[in-house]
């Protein structure tokens, strides 16, 4: 079966980009089971885009491993589920990936956040050379205040360098963020997903009127968070924000104990899917939090259940 084609804005509109983990054995080989039955949970939901980035840990695997990453997840592209994976951080393993991402087939890339060292001229200038070697623009993930400057970005749009930008730069109210605003007002609402969960969406969606959001808690409660998109696009955001108080309670858990770890350890105590161990540098979560941990996701699930009535 041929390999989807490149995202476009208007697809990324209609989905939540789920950004799930990448369940292991214990040898730290890949459980191709468990992660098809992940991405089973979450196209019932109707979700049908798949971002395989931070949360997969892909920063930290190597070579070899990659490239067995890349076949499972031909095997998930298709017709009902779009498969984006991610390159990088550092320019020259962008380099070592791109000939397996050529193999592989696979249209859309996320290049991962440098942060040291990297300005924003150099940044670009490596996004061009690696969508010139891949034949294709690719997904730029803001992750810090001004990793590119809003100029550089409408260049690399125009030219056809970036696609679709993924924002995540913390801020401690969502609603103050001049960089954010530059970056719309520099390529328009409709190629930016809001990147950090549920938190920050309710002025990126409800206000700022981005296209989507990424989400880890997606992977538990996918049918809910497709309601939350519909409902902050519609407008009615009291209603959004009463159904996103177990999402917000989830992000919270994780911004104490880890965003990679409790969104990995989560799906396996919710009974979805054993995503065993992570792949070094991250460690699971201690076993004194799995009771935290597992009443988080089980509220997740309690919404679901809800929505699926």
């Amino acid at each position: 079966m041929p390999l989807s084609p490149a995202l476009t804005p208007s697809d990324f509109a209609t989905s939540v980009v789920a950004v799930p983990p990448i369940a292991l054995k214990p040898d730290l080989t890949l459980n191709l089971e468990a992660n098809a039955a992940l991405v089973r949970h979450i196209g019932a939901g109707g979700v049908t885009i798949l971002l395989y980035g931070g949360n997969a840990n892909l920063y930290n695997f190597p070579l070899g491993a990659y490239g067995e990453v890349l076949e499972m997840l031909k095997g998930f592209d298709g017709p009902t589920s779009r498969v984006i994976t991610s390159i990088g951080p550092d320019f020259g393993k962008m380099l070592d990936q791109a000939p397996l991402i050529e193999r592989s087939g696979l249209k859309n890339i996320m290049l991962l956040p440098m942060a040291f060292p990297a300005d924003s001229h150099g940044v670009g200038d490596g996004v061009r050379r690696i969508a010139a070697r891949l034949g294709f623009g690719v997904v730029l993930y803001l992750k810090r205040d001004m990793y590119v400057r809003p100029e550089t970005l409408a260049k690399l749009v125009d030219e056809g360098a970036v696609s679709f930008v993924k924002y995540a730069v913390d801020r401690a109210d969502p609603a103050v963020d001049a960089y954010l605003d530059a970056v719309i007002a520099a390529i328009g609402p409709e190629r930016l997903a809001s990147g950090m969960g549920e938190t920050p969406i309710a002025d990126h969606l409800g206000v700022r009127g981005l296209a989507s959001y990424t989400s880890g808690a997606v992977c538990i409660a996918p049918r809910t968070a497709m309601r939350l998109l519909a409902l902050y696009k519609s407008g009615r955001t009291a209603e959004a924000l009463a159904l996103s108080e177990p999402f917000l309670a989830f992000e919270r858990l994780r911004s104490e104990l880890g965003g990679i770890q409790v969104l990995h350890d989560a799906v396996t105590l919710s009974g979805l899917a054993d995503m065993g161990p992570i792949m070094p540098m991250v460690s699971n979560v201690k076993a004194r939090h799995h009771d935290r941990v597992r009443a988080a996701a089980e509220a997740l699930l309690a919404a679901e259940r809800q929505i699926a009535g």
